[in-house]
């Protein structure tokens, strides 16, 4: 008996620290210092959705994974962070689905024009199966997304003029994204489509380099955008979706408690982002007009709507046939 119990004994004293605990289920121990990327400065409303996620994550892992936002583009660009997923060198990164198109066939959809008719439409359909669908496809790649989170709509901002037709942009060069669908729907209304990173627009617009360029009034403003580009028309040709993500491998790797974490941490932030960018969106356009930003909408978007017909008709068998159809039909 002395024998059997000195044995026992041995073994406890052998066994990595927490086996026994929690009533013979080992108890995870190991903790995760992680980096968040992100183009966008701390005073814009994605950037504090992203504090809050960090902070979700660390509460909900009892510490265990702690997480260093690096906003402003402090590490690069939204290129540069897709790149530093698949080698591990970020872990986690706040990136537009656009640059994740060019990896995802499917997904370019929420790129092309006019897919979506409000905020609520498209809610429904990027919190629903398609949603689902687009997030599994996403992980066939090796990204892990984590949740879509509101970019609102996106319009033309430009130095020369206001838009009111499609004829107001013919030949003029306006920066984009790197993504096909948006290079395709800026050229298919008359402008000359120029990719380009965030971190360079303002220079470039500047020193006339470019002529325009597209996005919401958030990101106008984080930027002080106004100053070389104060012609705001509210052309809403696309509303692309951001996504947080990070490497399906590194993600698959965690233990089962913290991937919920994790996910449950990406879900609570997914509305308390859509809350704070509604706020912001009235601020920041109350913010620009103050600072001399001139807002118009076009005279008629059915005008607009029209030119980008053929794209549809271009994209539908890249993103699955019937897709596009699908979501403009839910």
């Amino acid at each position: 008996m002395k024998r059997t119990l000195l044995f026992v004994l041995v073994l406890v004293l052998a066994a990595p620290a927490g086996i026994f605990a929690g009533g013979g289920q080992e108890k995870q121990t190991e903790q995760y210092e992680w980096s968040l990327a992100s183009t966008l400065p701390e005073s814009h409303p994605v950037h504090k959705s992203l504090v809050y996620f960090a902070d979700q994550v660390r509460e909900r892992s009892n510490g265990r994974i702690d997480i260093t936002v690096y906003g402003g583009g402090q590490l690069g660009d939204e290129r540069d962070y897709i790149e530093g997923i698949e080698l591990g060198t970020i872990d986690v990164t706040k990136v537009s689905s656009a640059p994740l198109g060019q990896f995802v066939d499917s997904l370019q959809v929420v790129s092309l024009p006019f897919m979506f008719r409000d905020q609520a439409h498209q809610h429904a359909v990027l919190q629903g199966e398609i949603g689902a669908r687009l997030m599994a496809d996403l992980e066939k790649s090796g990204f892990k997304g984590l949740t879509f989170m509101d970019s609102g709509f996106r319009s033309v901002t430009t130095a020369y003029g206001p838009v009111y037709r499609p004829a107001d942009l013919r030949g003029k060069k306006i920066r984009v994204m790197g993504s096909e669908p948006l290079i395709d729907t800026i050229n298919a209304l008359g402008g000359t489509a120029v990719p380009m990173g965030q971190q360079e627009v303002y220079v470039a617009l500047q020193q006339g380099v470019i002529d325009g360029w597209e996005n919401n009034e958030p990101t106008v403003i984080a930027f002080n955008m106004q100053e070389v580009a104060k012609y705001y028309s509210y052309t809403r040709h696309v509303s692309i979706p951001d996504i947080l993500v990070m490497s399906a491998d590194k993600f698959n790797a965690l233990p089962e408690d913290l991937q919920d974490a994790i996910m449950d941490a990406a879900a609570a932030t997914a509305p308390f982002h859509t809350n704070i960018w509604n706020d912001y969106v009235e601020e920041a356009k109350t913010q620009l007009k103050e600072k001399g930003m001139e807002f118009n909408e076009v005279n008629d978007i059915t005008e607009f709507q029209a030119i980008i017909q053929p794209i549809y008709d271009r994209y539908d068998p890249i993103v699955g046939p019937g897709l596009i159809k699908e979501i403009q039909q839910k």
